[in-house]
């Protein structure tokens, strides 16, 4: 598939790890930015990707993520963010963004990561590393779930007012 500059900066920076997430970015984009060529190259990759399957569109994604690299100096917060995690070789979390909505939900207070162990867990596919943003109620359900060895906990965090406190800042994720 052909893309162009913007194109590539725009799935560069990108933060979903489905179609449906990168689609609905893509569109939030489009929708509120202030900049012409932006808002066309946003549509325009829209366009593009709806014509593929879910892991096609993630291949793309995954590929641009991994070997692109900005003609300049990192500019935005995205790129900046997007950046860092290609120099790091992190893997990129399912589940919520760093920076999702829920994370400033004022009912919301863990932010955990964690490995699902099991094809019973109730959230993900055995095998996947996640991060969510819970409520005391959601906390307590995890915990359930991890007594009966579905998943594990990799590191946790309190959170007040969309800041994060982790337990254990040294654990690597």
């Amino acid at each position: 598939m052909g893309l162009n500059e913007m194109e590539k900066r725009l799935l560069f920076q990108v933060e979903g790890d489905y179609q449906f997430k990168v689609l609905n970015e893509l569109y939030m984009t489009a929708q509120y930015t202030k900049n012409p060529e932006q808002r066309k190259a946003a549509e325009n990759l829209m366009a593009k990707l709806r014509g593929l399957t879910d892991t096609e569109c993630m291949d793309i994604v995954r590929d641009i993520q991994k070997n692109y690299r900005l003609p300049y100096p990192a500019r935005t917060i995205g790129e900046k963010i997007a950046e860092a995690r290609q120099k790091s070789g992190a893997k990129k979390l399912k589940g919520h963004d760093i920076m999702a909505l829920e994370r400033f939900d004022p009912e919301v207070r863990h932010m955990i990561v964690f490995d699902v162990l099991s094809y019973d867990a109730p959230v993900g596919d055995k095998g996947d590393k996640m991060r969510l943003f819970l409520t005391d109620a959601g906390y307590q359900k995890f915990l359930d779930s991890q007594e009966r060895g579905e998943v594990k906990l990799k590191n946790h965090a309190k959170v007040s007012g969309g800041h994060l406190h982790y337990d254990h800042r040294e654990r690597a994720l």
